[in-house]
């Protein structure tokens, strides 16, 4: 499948990049942005790759009414990390993710700064262009944890500062990308060994939560339960050894 899809992620990153100063819209909601970059890449993803598999169904972030069923379906984010992107911090990707009967079957994710192709399908490991991708083997007290804020979810505020609060004398240090395809890449890359979000989408985390597991890591709801791809939601990936640790401790807040 990869060899069907990179070739239509690298032309749509294209598309990225050549917006020198693309439009920017409010979806409504506190620093909820959206561009006509984003719109550009995602309609053209969704019919170059409806040509090449006609009978896919899509679940995409620009979109609305969009139902996940059984059926062979693509989980896309056009631009992971918008802010990031319209204001030039290079640090957004592309995330292309597929699953069937809900349960994902290959992942793709491109950094067209740096010219990193992650990818992943089940029992064939993750990888980095040509490179093996393996988690971290990191203790909780030298751990680096990357974090969402969700600043469009005015109802998680309370709960991500307490994360915050709670997490910053038991580890070595917590960072804060904008993307959390970013995040997922780097635990499944060993440069971080967590990352945690309160309202995460299946768009965000499709294609990365393939990659870290094929990597040796674990991802899970935070509350509790596998990562489910029909809604959002507290979406946490870690390392193997941390894993538990991490989500005890944010559970912990959760229900104080």
């Amino acid at each position: 499948m990869r060899n069907a899809v990179e070739p239509i992620l690298r032309r749509a990153a294209r598309i990225m990049l050549d917006f020198a100063d693309p439009a920017v819209y409010s979806k409504g909601r506190h620093a909820d942005f959206v561009t006509e970059a984003d719109v550009a890449v995602q309609d053209f993803l969704l019919t170059e790759l409806g040509k090449v598999f006609p009978d896919a169904r899509f679940l995409a972030e620009e979109g609305e009414g969009q139902v996940l069923t059984d059926a062979f379906t693509f989980i896309i984010d056009p631009i992971d990390g918008t802010t990031n992107y319209f204001r030039r911090r290079r640090s957004s990707m592309i995330s292309i993710g597929a699953v069937q009967d809900k349960e994902p079957v290959f992942g793709l994710i491109y950094d067209p700064y740096r010219d990193e192709m992650y990818h992943a399908e089940p029992g064939r490991g993750a990888w980095c262009n040509d490179e093996r991708l393996h988690v971290a083997d990191m203790s909780f007290d030298r751990a680096i944890i990357g974090f969402g804020t969700g600043p469009y979810y005015e109802e998680l505020f309370d709960v991500t500062s307490r994360s915050f609060a709670a997490l910053l004398p038991t580890v070595a240090d917590i960072r804060r990308t904008g993307s959390a395809c970013l995040d997922l890449c780097d635990i499944a890359a060993g440069r971080s060994d967590g990352h945690f979000e309160w309202c995460l989408q299946p768009w965000d985390y499709c294609a990365g939560t393939l990659l870290v597991q094929e990597a040796g890591g674990k991802c899970g709801n935070i509350l509790g339960g596998p990562v489910t791809y029909d809604k959002g939601i507290p979406h946490i990936a870690a390392s193997a050894r941390i894993f538990d640790q991490l989500q005890t401790l944010l559970q912990g807040v959760y229900n104080a």
